[in-house]
């Protein structure tokens, strides 16, 4: 079952408060990139991108 579009909506609105310097939720980031290259191979490499920058031990 692929995510219903709410979910990429939230990472874009949470990348753009990133991007803005605002406050976000690292963690619910990198889980919705985590869930979003799990079922969309086309833009896999990126979402993981996503999950490797956001990840703590990085």
């Amino acid at each position: 079952m692929k995510p219903a579009r709410h979910e990429l909506r939230q990472l874009s609105h949470i990348l753009e408060a990133e991007a803005e310097g605002r406050p976000f939720d690292r963690d619910h980031a990198r889980d919705l990139a985590a869930r979003i290259a799990n079922v969309h191979p086309e833009i896999r490499q990126s979402m993981r991108m996503i999950c490797e920058r956001l990840d703590p031990r990085a």
